[in-house]
């Protein structure tokens, strides 16, 4: 049962409202959190997409979103829900009565299905979820680097092999996106998933408040990019996040990945951040060797909760 006085308040594009959305998922979960101009840029690709805030008695206390899982096809039935609520309104039904909503919301965008994030240091979260039918869908293995005396390392690439950016070279857009749609591919996720669209990507990966095209950093041989690193401002700021690494099938295993690695560190360090995050799937050893001999320590695995959008079991 929802407490007495709680209003969950729709948000939409309204900036006030979203300003608050950011402000709990700062507070409540730090890792994935987003600025208002990072959610309003995201209208675009998933003009589907809901949310709102709870409010207990005056206060803001809560909030929950549905939308589009970006990287599956568009007619996937599976939405992408995030949940979270104050640590000291936790307890009292307000979770309770944000998934309702999101449960209740997922039917009406055309979504069956909701897939919730949860970090391993929440075990109340995932118990919570499990109680009301969800299953662990897919984990992936946190890692994070303080940077505080962190000298810049020396970035060396074999020969042949360049560094730029997107930022630098706008002009190599298109041979990035075609090395996106191969690294893509081979991503070792439960199902297949994808770059998507040209216009989708350059969406969701390059056209974003989030990531600024100089921390997106091109590994290129011969005017075609053989990698990329794909950097993002977390925690306004603080904190740069590895969105993804990855290199052409053609050029693994000679040490490009490494050396992209080398080369956001000293990024970010330029940049004045105080951490670095990444996460990688279980079954990726290579760049979890390369995250460990660049001194990344584990942090809290990042988990996908899957469960039906109704009451029944998970499909």
């Amino acid at each position: 049962m929802s407490p007495s006085g709680l209003e969950l308040v729709e948000v939409g594009d309204d900036r006030t409202r979203l300003d608050t959305f950011s402000d709990l998922m700062l507070e409540i979960t730090p890792s994935w959190s987003r600025t208002t101009e990072q959610m309003l840029a995201t209208f675009e690709l998933d003009p589907t997409q809901r949310r709102v805030i709870a409010r207990l008695d005056g206060e803001f206390v809560g909030f929950a979103t549905v939308g589009r899982v970006w990287v599956l096809p568009i007619d996937n039935p599976t939405a992408w829900c995030e949940l979270g609520v104050q640590q000291s309104h936790r307890g009292r039904g307000i979770g309770t009565a944000l998934l309702a909503w999101s449960r209740e919301t997922a039917p009406t965008i055309g979504k069956t299905l909701l897939m919730v994030p949860c970090s391993s240091d929440r075990p109340d979260g995932i118990e919570f979820l499990q109680a009301r039918g969800f299953e662990e869908y897919d984990r992936m293995a946190g890692v994070h680097l303080d940077l505080e005396g962190v000298s810049p390392p020396d970035v060396k690439f074999p020969p042949g092999v360049r560094l730029t950016s997107l930022g630098a070279e706008p002009a190599l857009r298109a041979s990035a996106y075609e090395a996106a749609v191969e690294i893509f591919a081979d991503l070792p996720d439960p199902v297949p998933v994808s770059a998507g669209t040209y216009e989708e990507w350059r969406l969701r990966d390059v056209d974003t408040p989030d990531g600024p095209l100089d921390g997106y950093l091109l590994a290129v041989e011969d005017d075609a990019v053989v990698g990329y690193c794909r950097l993002l401002n977390e925690q306004r700021g603080r904190v740069i996040g590895h969105a993804m690494t990855g290199v052409r099938r053609s050029h693994r295993g000679r040490g490009i990945a490494q050396a992209l690695k080398h080369a956001a560190i000293a990024w970010a360090i330029e940049r004045g951040a105080e951490e670095m995050s990444a996460e990688n799937a279980i079954g990726n050893e290579p760049m979890r060797a390369i995250n460990r001999k660049l001194g990344f320590v584990p942090a809290p695995d990042f988990v996908e909760m899957k469960g039906s959008a109704g009451e029944g079991p998970t499909t």
